[in-house]
């Protein structure tokens, strides 16, 4: 985890790209990310994340808008599981 880090301001949003609920992934969302330029959102009960890619995927989170950690992994199904098991998974 990376305690520090937020996401980049030079990057546009594409929209919410994941979800907690049903557990869902865009599709097409790791090729989006990974072409880069873009970040997406990624709603949860228990806190909100900004997720974009830097060699790896990373997840800023935020709780009541306050940027709580960042959290990286190599899919954005790690992704959600690293942030529900931290986060909560509702």
């Amino acid at each position: 985890m990376i305690e520090n880090e937020t996401l980049p301001d030079d990057l546009e949003s594409i929209g919410d790209i994941m979800s907690n609920f049903g557990h869902e992934i865009d599709s097409d969302a790791e090729d989006k990310l990974k072409a880069g330029g873009v970040y997406g959102g990624y709603p949860a009960w228990n806190f909100y994340a900004y997720v974009w890619w830097d060699s790896r995927f990373k997840a800023m989170i935020k709780q009541y808008r306050v940027h709580v950690n960042t959290i990286e992994a190599d899919s954005l199904q790690e992704i959600m599981d690293i942030a529900s098991q931290y986060y909560g998974a509702d």
